[in-house]
């Protein structure tokens, strides 16, 4: 299967590159900031259940309405305001549509992603504004082009400076009132190399169906979901809403807050297949994930271990400091100086990888000479301190970066809440007996018998070289 570019994502994830596709997800309209939020916490806690990398849509203002009479949002200022708090509260990438040249400056300010209207598909001087932000533009392709049309599209956006391109099938006009998806269009917009997203809910819209509004079937998204991902999309478009029979915009075909959990377990389980993603506990996990349990592996469960086939592909082995590899006490002396308490049989560890081939490093929130000089006395290669713009997860990436690695080629053990979102995205995840009850949540994760500044990183280290037989 053709793998497409890989779009960065605020340096925490990416879009594209034959990676677990993206969701893309959130109510139609922006109908108030409290159910805004409320669809926006929960998809989250949704997809860190289940590793899926989530950017939140909603739009303040539906510009094409089936009736001047209809609701069309809160508008551009409040709008902004209210995606903004979803940003800095839950910490979530944004994605809204633009109608107009000028909104697209404001919108930057806020969102990650421009997206373009299928209507507004062709319009110029709309992608040449969007593309001019250095935004994300994921264009939605129009119900009357066909998907060799999109290659215009494509052309106007680099032309004006920006690769950063989606483009997404949302159906296609057949007949009166009705849309029809050719999948075969998926796999021509693909061939040029960028990011196809699937928009499972507009894909069953009715236009204009109910005279004044338009109608829609959302018994169908979960199949057209199914199918678009046996494609192999690389995101997936669906508006969720927590009562869809009283939403503003798009009603009939927007997706129950309450169902999108189950239809997402079986798109991952298609996506697995497709891009070769599933492991030797799949069936496992996915028995758990449909009882709603939480599925984590200990270094004794020998019912589902870690496929030696996940462990070989580990190019890169990187540790968190406080909690990990120390016992998180904080020592200072009469002076005040700090100190932190590190464990030889650590550096052991970190020594024996090394000896493998596998590149090591340390990423920390914090930043002290007492971290410098163990990474120099331990030889390490790499050593990231303060950095807290995007993370640890950005960090990681810059090294994934100039190894020329993806973020699936590396083990990350980590213990608090601040290393969450890089033990969800490397390919092997562990973390100490003592670490928080989120972490321990993450699917996958391995969680070790030994506790931070006990020996963990060893007991991780000695697991993969003992899986690898090296």
């Amino acid at each position: 299967m053709l793998e497409t570019k890989k779009i960065n994502v605020l340096d925490q994830f990416y879009i594209g590159g034959n990676s677990r596709f993206v969701l893309i997800a959130g109510p139609c309209a922006i109908e108030s900031e409290e159910m805004t939020l409320e669809v926006a916490s929960k998809l989250k806690e949704i997809c860190q259940e289940l590793n899926i990398h989530l950017i939140f849509k909603s739009s303040f203002d539906k510009a094409n309405r089936s009736s001047v009479k209809s609701p069309r949002g809160v508008g551009i200022k409040r709008g902004l305001e209210i995606l903004q708090k979803v940003k800095t509260e839950l910490n979530l990438p944004i994605v809204t549509d633009v109608h107009e040249n000028w909104q697209c400056a404001e919108v930057a300010k806020v969102a990650d992603m421009i997206q373009i209207p299928a209507f507004l598909s062709r319009q110029t001087d709309l992608l040449v504004a969007a593309a001019s932000t250095g935004k994300i533009v994921n264009v939605k392709k129009g119900q009357f082009m066909a998907p060799w049309d999109m290659k215009n599209v494509v052309d106007k956006l680099r032309d004006s400076g920006n690769e950063n391109i989606c483009l997404c099938e949302r159906g296609t006009s057949f007949g009166y009132n009705n849309l029809i998806v050719d999948m075969t269009g998926l796999v021509e917009m693909r061939s040029y190399g960028y990011p196809v997203v699937f928009d499972a809910t507009h894909a069953v819209q009715k236009p204009g169906g109910q005279g004044t509004t338009t109608g829609g079937n959302r018994e169908m998204v979960p199949y057209l979901m199914r199918a678009a991902l046996a494609v192999g999309v690389d995101a997936i478009f669906a508006e969720v809403h927590p009562d869809p029979e009283h939403a503003f915009s798009d009603g009939p075909n927007q997706i129950h807050l309450s169902n999108i959990r189950e239809i997402l377990i079986q798109a991952i389980a298609i996506d697995n297949v497709i891009k070769n993603i599933s492991s030797d506990c799949s069936s496992r996990d996915e028995a758990c994930l449909v009882s709603n349990a939480k599925p984590t592996h200990t270094v004794k469960d020998a019912a589902c271990s870690v496929s030696t086939n996940q462990i070989a592909q580990i190019k890169l082995f990187l540790t968190d400091v406080d909690g990990v590899l120390t016992d998180a006490g904080m020592y200072y002396t009469e002076s005040g100086d700090e100190m932190k308490k590190f464990n030889t049989h650590d550096g052991m560890g970190l020594q024996l990888i090394r000896s493998k081939g596998i590149k090591t490093g340390i990423i920390t929130s914090e930043n002290t000479m007492m971290v410098e000089r163990r990474f120099q006395k331990l030889k390490l290669d790499y050593l990231f301190q303060g950095k807290r713009e995007g993370g640890k997860l950005s960090s990681a990436l810059e090294i994934c970066e100039k190894e020329g690695i993806s973020i699936k080629e590396v083990a990350y053990i980590g213990d608090d809440i601040n290393c969450f979102d890089l033990l969800s995205a490397v390919g092997l995840a562990a973390c100490p007996a003592n670490a928080l009850d989120a972490v321990k949540n993450i699917p996958n994760i391995i969680q070790l018998s030994k506790k931070g500044g006990e020996g963990c990183v060893r007991e991780f280290v000695e697991k993969i070289i003992r899986d690898l037989k090296i």
